[in-house]
């Protein structure tokens, strides 16, 4: 039969180990909101890369672009971009 300072010490052992898993989940959970907070940024950087260097492309092959409202550039990519039946 167990006496009750060896239920007590087993009680604070067990304690320990849900506190350091407890901590352990908590870096973990940290280390994730890290990670998907990185890949957000570089999505970012990439995306405005893209923007960056697709721009003047597009530009070149459309006349007079500089002149053109955003709206119109819109319009005319879309019938650019339409696929014939």
């Amino acid at each position: 039969m167990k006496d009750s300072e060896q239920i007590r010490q087993e009680s604070k052992e067990i304690n320990d180990k849900i506190d350091d898993t407890e901590e352990r989940l908590r870096q973990l959970k940290n280390q994730e909101q890290k990670i998907l907070k990185q890949n957000t940024v570089k999505r970012k950087k990439e995306r405005t890369h893209r923007l960056i260097t697709r721009r003047p492309i597009l530009e070149s092959l459309i006349e007079n672009a500089e002149e053109l409202t955003d709206e119109e550039i819109k319009i005319l990519l879309e019938e650019a971009t339409k696929t014939k039946a």
